[in-house]
């Protein structure tokens, strides 16, 4: 068995309606006072990617079709952005605005309130591969 401690949660005052209509929001990623340390230097970056816990998971289905996109065809889970995974983990990429102590302030972040985060990596150009394709459904702006 596994064992994952947050490092922190996400904050924001949208409900979940309101970000599943939306798909991203700002929010304030809210780092526990003993995890502040690890947040030296996060600031020089423009993004950052998180990693969260999925708490209010609802299931596992391995073929889904997407909602956002009419008349997306069925797909495998892993093929989509679907909350309804096998593990309820999530990796958002989301722009920085700023850091104060230990909150960063970020935009485009498609998690609920409350979303436990588990760890938070700077984003760097480095990590974006030449030549990426994806079909048309997953295309769609957010």
């Amino acid at each position: 068995m596994y064992s994952l401690t947050p490092i922190g949660y996400i904050r924001h005052n949208y409900s979940d309606e309101e970000v599943k209509k939306r798909r991203v929001v700002e929010a304030v990623v809210e780092i526990l006072p003993e995890y502040e340390a690890g947040l030296a230097g996060i600031e020089e970056y423009s993004h950052i990617i998180i990693i969260a816990y999925l708490h209010k998971f609802r299931g596992r289905p391995l073929v889904v079709r997407p909602k956002r996109v009419e008349g997306a065809p069925e797909v495998g889970v892993f093929a989509t952005d679907s909350p309804d995974r096998p593990n309820p983990i999530a990796v958002t990429i989301a722009r920085l605005l700023k850091r104060d102590g230990r909150v960063l302030y970020v935009d485009g972040v498609d998690l609920f309130n409350g979303t436990p985060v588990l760890d938070i990596k700077g984003f760097s150009p480095k990590r974006c591969p030449e030549r990426v394709k994806a079909p048309w459904w997953a295309e769609e702006p957010l």
